[in-house]
């Protein structure tokens, strides 16, 4: 397949093409797009018939900032009405066998007016692909998609589980705890789940920790770890909810997270401060570097122009400074869905 299909979250097509031309530069290939504004998807064309799946193939999908899924694809699939099941069956039979297949649309109100026509014609399709022997437990790894535009059109293209999300267009949808202090701690919790494997977590995040929540108040993520159990410094000037006080799991410091420093060194550091993003780069290499923290979630505040640019140099300062001091580390990033007008980065040295 030729073609990348990324889907994204509404308004950021320019930054998803971005990031995937340089992606595809360093393979070798250069390719182009034509980003259509809050469609909520973009489409790269790579020019190599072979191109699309082995870029996707040597990616990371926690190594791509605003790609919520990526999918290889050919052309756009044009049906007459009454036609689609057959259009897209003859389609699929240049895919290779996959264990399973989605049905999906962007993430976009028109396109979600979409649901009735995909609610009615997914069981046809599902029983076309079983009995044209599309569909084998053996084509472990490999998911068919087909991603509807309008009525009349679809992409149908192939993800692969070295690089791809495993929820429906890429949305991780979590429910708001009744005790939450914000609505902001639904950006940690997606954080933790997708950035800590369920392996590491009973090593990476347990009880009798301690954690620094720097720009706290008032408290959203200071209660991720509370309720794992995890000791906070919670450091802001303004106030905490007091149902998070009352667990005796935090210590509230009314001091600038910019220089404030810990009593002792702790588990965990993450940082939801609104600042310029390129500062937050350096306090959080500044904290690493120091030894202070071994652990760091925190969120890069976007500009409004030039973001996938200016979210590369804060990644770059932050690599270059770890580099310096002989640090192994990993770093993981991403436009998750509970963010807005920023990305989240983690970084964990070795």
């Amino acid at each position: 397949m030729k073609n990348i299909l990324i889907y994204c979250r509404p308004g950021f097509e320019k930054d998803a093409l971005a990031e995937i031309s340089d992606k595809a530069a360093e393979h070798g290939l250069y390719g182009y797009g034509v980003p259509s504004e809050n469609s909520g998807y973009v489409l790269y064309h790579t020019g190599d018939d072979h191109g699309a799946e082995s870029l996707i193939q040597s990616l990371s999908f926690n190594h791509l900032i605003f790609a919520r899924q990526i999918i290889a694809v050919n052309d756009v699939i044009d049906f007459e009405k009454g036609g689609r099941v057959q259009a897209l069956l003859e389609a699929a039979r240049e895919l290779p066998l996959a264990e399973d297949i989605w049905f999906e649309t962007a993430d976009t109100n028109e396109a979600k007016a979409l649901s009735g026509l995909i609610k009615k014609i997914e069981k046809p399709l599902l029983t076309g692909w079983k009995k044209a022997g599309l569909l084998r437990k053996k084509a472990v790894g490999v998911r068919h998609h087909v991603f509807f535009m309008e009525g009349d059109q679809a992409y149908l293209g192939v993800s692969y589980a070295e690089c791809r999300s495993e929820f429906p267009l890429g949305i991780r949808r979590l429910r708001f705890p009744a005790k939450g202090p914000s609505r902001s701690t639904l950006k940690l919790e997606e954080a933790l789940l997708q950035f800590v494997p369920e392996s590491r977590r009973e090593k990476d995040l347990h009880d009798g920790m301690h954690a620094v929540d720097l720009g706290a108040c008032p408290g959203g993520w200071t209660y991720q770890f509370v309720v794992r159990g995890i000791h906070t410094y919670a450091v802001d000037n303004g106030p905490m909810q007091k149902e998070l006080m009352a667990t005796g799991l935090v210590s509230h410091m009314t001091e600038d997270g910019f220089k404030f420093q810990p009593p002792v060194k702790v588990d965990w550091m993450v940082c939801d401060m609104v600042e310029r993003p390129i500062l937050v780069a350096e306090l959080m290499a500044k904290w690493l570097c120091e030894g202070w923290t071994q652990r760091t979630i925190f969120n890069l505040k976007l500009p409004m122009k030039k973001r996938y640019q200016e979210v590369v140099q804060c990644l770059e300062l932050i690599a270059g400074q770890l580099a310096q001091n002989g640090l192994r580390y990993e770093m993981q990033y991403k436009h998750l869905y509970h963010d807005r007008e920023e990305i989240t980065v983690c970084v964990m040295v070795k």
